[in-house]
């Protein structure tokens, strides 16, 4: 029996509601897609694939990869990327990294402000950061927002309050006066949420041997910075996870070593204390002795001793006045508190910018690409770190790209430098089951750029595409994130 003319008609427009609000034969599935056509970068073998390749990516994971054909048909409810034969390689990261720096508080920049910034990580296809000091409340709050998607940055491990000597050398740091106090620091800070604990240099021998010792006794990551009383051979063999900056290495591979740690040194003529400043640290690098840092290098790779030199923030500093008129265009994608800061008028890291002193930094530039590479051929693990936040013209995101480039001038091949900003932290963290490399199962965090890194390390700066766990950035979006942060920050009346 057929159905009457009212009858059909109802029917009729049940069935077809659906293909009419949701497209019956064309459904787009919004949490996955397909990226085609790309050259796929291995960091761990530091090539790149002999094939064109495919990437599935499903909520926040690679599902599969499959080579690319222009003849194979891709599932047409799914959104597709054309990557243009462009190079897919995993998201960077800045293992030292200060977005919300102490020593910039008393600019007094608004939580606004400090949150705008980390969009400029993942524009940068910075998709996480190992954070070195600041508030733990707030970076507890960004990692939850940018888990929950309401906020636009990083996947973040942070260290909270510096731990420093009785008089503290930054505002919000704990300052330690008792090595019995450790315990109930470390145990107070674990429970607030730190991912590690980070030391600094004011910290007398004994309270530092005591943290160390908690640290490692209860197995909790400790990092930072060598204090100025201890060798770095002691802070490597107490346990000190990773060093940072290649702090109080020149003393101990010194021909000169104990008149440096017992204050011997005769001055001379210097008798003000920037004449001082300059005659000793040109003496540390005059003075260098091969033999002794091969000795203290072998046992840094021996006791896995880890090294973030931040080679980009000596250099910025060193060369401020030629690098500042190239980064002016970078600086307007900046908060006005930090463009100020910025600034020899302010920063703290800009002072008595004599030429004596000046050429004194640039020394150490040189001193220091020459100990990152030996280093390296020791066979010492390597961070990338760019000690954004207070220092000049270290660039939120965009800075990697500068670390890695210096990392290459110092011997390291591209392959070797890229590693050190992504399969190494992953290593570091202990986090490589999901990141780090572009394998079904990890994480979706990549970047795409148009010209191969793995033959010029600077063309990282050809980006054209950021995908952070499953979210995507194209060229339009991160345009877009960077004209944003540049409106928001000129928007805000600073003086």
């Amino acid at each position: 029996m057929n159905p009457s003319p009212p009858t059909f008609l109802l029917w009729l427009i049940l069935f077809l509601l659906p293909a009419i609000f949701y497209g019956q034969s064309n459904t787009v599935i919004t949490d996955q897609f397909i990226l085609k056509n790309i050259h796929l970068i291995d960091v761990e073998k530091g090539r790149v694939s002999s094939h064109l390749m495919n990437v599935y990516v499903k909520g926040q994971e690679i599902e599969k990869i499959t080579k690319y054909s222009p003849t194979t048909t891709l599932p047409n409810e799914i959104p597709i990327y054309d990557g243009e034969e462009a190079y897919l390689l995993p998201g960077l990261w800045d293992m030292h990294a200060h977005p919300d720096d102490p020593e910039v508080w008393r600019m007094e920049p608004t939580q606004a402000e400090k949150d705008k910034l980390l969009s400029l990580f993942s524009a940068y296809g910075v998709t996480g950061i190992r954070d070195m000091a600041g508030d733990l409340e707030l970076v507890n709050s960004w990692k939850k927002r940018i888990a929950e998607g309401s906020l636009i940055g990083p996947e973040i491990y942070a260290a909270g309050p510096l731990l420093d000597g009785p008089n503290p050398m930054w505002d919000g740091s704990v300052g330690i006066n008792n090595e019995q106090h450790v315990p109930v620091i470390v145990d107070s800070l674990i429970a607030a949420g730190i991912d590690f604990l980070k030391v600094y240099s004011l910290l007398p021998r004994d309270i530092y041997f005591a943290l160390n010792k908690y640290a490692n006794t209860i197995d909790f990551p400790i990092v930072g910075h060598v204090p100025m009383t201890v060798r770095p051979s002691e802070a490597s063999e107490a346990g000190l996870w990773c060093q940072e900056h290649l702090l109080e290495i020149l003393p101990e591979c010194s021909s000169q070593e104990e008149a440096f740690y017992n204050k011997t040194i005769d001055y001379g003529k210097a008798t003000s204390r920037l004449d001082q400043y300059i005659f000793r640290n040109q003496l540390l690098l005059d003075t260098y002795e091969p033999k002794k840092a091969k000795k203290l290098y072998r046992l840094f790779a021996k006791n896995k001793t880890w090294h973030t030199p931040t080679l980009s923030m000596w250099y910025k500093n060193a060369y401020y006045e030629q690098e500042w008129p190239k980064d002016e265009k970078l600086i307007t994608q900046l908060p006005k508190y930090l463009r100020k800061y910025w600034t020899p008028a302010v920063n703290d890291h800009l002072r008595n910018r004599v030429p004596a002193l000046v050429q004194l930094k640039q020394n150490q530039v040189a001193m220091y690409l020459r100990m990152t590479y030996e280093m390296h051929k020791a066979g010492v693990p390597l961070l990338a770190g760019t000690d954004v936040g207070a220092n000049p013209l270290c660039h939120p995101g965009l800075g990697v790209f500068n670390e890695l480039a210096l990392m290459v001038k110092a011997g390291l091949s591209p392959a070797e430098a890229l590693k050190t900003a992504t399969i190494n932290p992953a290593i570091f963290l202990g986090i490589e089951e999901k990141n780090g490399s572009i394998k079904a199962g990890k994480f979706a965090s990549m970047l795409l750029t148009k010209g191969n890194p793995l033959k010029d390390i600077n063309n990282l700066h050809t980006v054209r595409m950021v995908i952070n766990k499953g979210k995507v950035f194209t060229q339009a979006d991160r345009e877009k994130l960077l004209e944003e942060a540049k409106i928001f920050f000129e928007g805000i009346d600073y003086k």
